[in-house]
């Protein structure tokens, strides 16, 4: 520490100042003064570095507000490697590897990966790299090592009468010498198209096969779908539930609404809370071959409990802490019966933690950057959050009590918003973790990136964040970013669907470095839509709305053919092959209602409705691997492309 440090440099200086000077002739007055002069110079630098190290541990900050974390902090201050004081590898203990299903025999079926590799990966580093067997000197993709024999570089790799084995050898030595040359590791620094993936240790291969729940989904992934829409209401998932727009625009405006009487809203919830879904629903679930179901609730429903207001929102009458036939707790007991396990989710925190009408109350500040403002920058709702979730787990412990069990996540806070300042939401973490862990000691723990992704590794290189069980849920949408939506006719339309299922397997090495830099990682959203078209997707009200016309929703019936069609369940089982080595995925959503159902986009947001379409396979334990989509990218000699041009009436091959 700075304390221990200044009395040791004082110390060392004392001593330094004592020695004495030995010269012919014996030591003149003139050296005894420059001698106790220099003594006490040094001594009094010594003694101001106490001072300094005094003060510094006075007003340091070490997380005294968690007596349970005292003593990691404590013990950080000598390094001892047996324990963890973070969330995460080093970059020094990650490596890029070839991938293990590709072999002598296979390579073959690789030259597509290989082509795209020396095109893109042979400019990195200004195109120089080094090579662990080669100390001392560099290489180019045009200039590779004498022995390699490849006197025309790369182009000569893997070339008829070579030994294949050898190659192999070199080709993985050329993937971890471009990594190791990196000078920064990010997300997309073993992307090797298909043929690489990130390694940082057994335990964090495919993860899923290591998480406490693991059993109870009979030793597969999370596969799983949302239960959107049911105690969170969004207009674009119900439209058919009232009349949303410019004032109706989310939960808390339906709830304060004055036109309606407070009975016929109740009894309009009350009626949405019991048949929008049902046991059939979930029966279905397990018949399409899911395992969960992510329960996204509003932190109203537990506002009683934890002695808060929950006004103007409409609760149940059912006290949720021990009336099981309150709607959640029924819910959650449907699921139960069909084998369907839970990630109980607080999709609205107190004071919107995104203003978006997914957190129950939608924000109409003309700036979406300031949208969530009001819960980051006002601790009073970050605390109330935190008794939310205390009350939300005493709520599972009442269930385990009561034999229903099927809860296997607690997801403490959905999407903070993505412009906030994620040091807060770190921190909440932190604090909510340890409260939750006070109640629950075992409870598997999940926390939201907020769309951000390279600097969780930093924030959670934390002294202590040394939790274990608490994992990360990422969501990954191609239908909002203007570079992902944007299209004005059938030529680009399709290139864009065809770069989205690229893309899908693109975020593979994104999900690779989640998992290895911060936390094993779930995408718990995703969907099949390339495009923001759908009624009310980003909210029912023209203001405050981040739609932009850029012609994307132009040509939606042109989408109706066998070609689409192939390319839209390629595209969903491009994104499942990467989710499945993780944690797993949780489709959003399960179902729209029926009015929502008439949009020509319905089934790319509604799981069940994909199946319908063939998206999905009717039952994904009879799947053949899946994990292999993403082996190869989209064969371009296949694809008929329609013109590029806005006349639709001619289509070619190829492009």
């Amino acid at each position: 520490s700075p304390l221990g440090e200044g009395v040791r440099i004082a110390t060392r200086m004392r001593t330094y100042g004592s020695i004495r000077t030995r010269c012919p002739g014996g030591m003149h007055k003139g050296d005894k003064d420059l001698r106790q002069t220099v003594t006490i110079s040094l001594v009094g630098v010594g003694f101001m570095c106490l001072v300094l190290g005094v003060v510094y541990d006075t007003f340091k900050e070490p997380r005294l507000d968690h007596p349970e974390l005292v003593s990691s902090y404590v013990e950080t201050t000598h390094f001892n490697k047996t324990k963890i004081y973070r969330a995460g590898a080093l970059f020094s203990e990650m490596t890029c590897k070839l991938s293990s299903h590709i072999n002598a025999d296979n390579i073959d079926l690789y030259k597509d990966n290989l082509g795209q590799i020396w095109g893109s990966a042979c400019g990195l580093n200004r195109g120089v790299f080094t090579l662990a067997k080669y100390p001392g000197k560099t290489f180019t993709c045009g200039a590779l090592p004498d022995d390699w024999n490849c006197p025309n570089g790369v182009a000569d790799l893997f070339t008829p009468g070579r030994d294949m084995k050898a190659d192999l050898n070199y080709l993985e030595q050329y993937i971890g010498g471009v990594f190791n040359t990196t000078a920064g590791i990010g997300p997309a620094t073993c992307d090797f198209n298909g043929v690489a993936q990130l390694w940082c240790g057994n335990d964090k291969y495919m993860p899923w096969r290591f998480t406490p729940w693991v059993k109870q989904l009979g030793g597969e992934p999370i596969r799983g779908v949302n239960v959107g829409g049911l105690f969170v209401l969004e207009p674009w998932i119900v439209p058919g539930f009232t009349d949303w727009g410019e004032k109706l625009r989310d939960q808390h405006t339906y709830c304060e609404n004055k036109n309606m009487s407070m009975a016929s809203k109740k009894k309009a919830l009350e009626n949405h809370w019991a048949t929008y879904y049902t046991e059939k629903d979930f029966e279905l679930m397990t018949k399409y071959g899911l395992n969960t179901a992510r329960l996204p609730v509003g932190w109203w429903y537990f506002a009683s409990a934890t002695g808060l207001d929950y006004n103007p929102y409409i609760v149940p009458d059912e006290d949720i802490m021990s009336d099981l036939d309150h709607p959640i707790t029924k819910t959650i007991k449907q699921a139960a019966k069909y084998g369907i396990h839970v990630i109980l989710d607080l999709h609205g925190a107190p004071g919107s933690q995104n203003g978006l009408d997914n957190s129950g109350i939608r924000s109409m500040d003309p700036n979406a950057e300031r949208w969530g403002d009001t819960w980051f920058y006002e601790p009073e709702y970050q605390k109330q959050t935190i008794r939310i979730l205390e009350t939300m787990t005493k709520y599972i412990n009442m269930l385990n009590s009561n034999g229903i069990d099927n809860i296997i996540l607690l997801e403490l806070m959905n999407e903070p918003w993505v412009f906030g300042d994620m040091s807060i939401v770190r921190d909440f973490y932190v604090d909510a973790i340890t409260k939750v862990r006070g109640i629950n000691a075992s409870l598997p723990i999940l926390v939201c990136d907020a769309f951000r992704h390279e600097e969780w590794h930093w924030l959670l290189r934390r002294r202590g964040f040394n939790f274990t069980n608490v994992y990360m849920d990422t969501h990954l949408y191609h239908a909002f970013n203007p570079s992902d939506v944007a299209s004005d006719n059938p030529h680009d339309d399709m290139m864009k669907q065809i770069v989205a299922n690229d893309m899908a397997c693109g975020y593979g090495s994104l999900l690779r470095y989640k998992t290895c830099s911060s936390l094993p990682t779930l995408t718990g959203e995703w969907s099949l839509a390339i495009d923001d078209c759908m009624k009310y997707l980003t909210g029912s009200t023209s203001d405050a709305n981040q739609f932009q016309d850029f012609g994307q929703c132009k040509n939606l019936k042109a989408r109706n053919t066998d070609q689409w069609n192939d390319l839209i369940t390629d595209f969903a089982a491009r994104q499942r092959a990467v989710f499945e080595k993780e944690l797993g995925w949780v489709f959003w959503t399960w179902k729209v209602d029926d009015e929502a159902n008439k949009d020509i986009s319905a089934k790319l947001w509604s799981y069940s409705k994909a199946v319908e379409h063939g998206y999905f396979p009717k039952d994904l334990s009879k799947e053949s691997n899946v994990v292999r989509s993403c082996d190869h990218p989209v064969d371009m000699t296949e694809i008929i492309l329609p013109p590029p041009s806005a006349n639709n009436r001619f289509y070619y091959k190829g492009h």
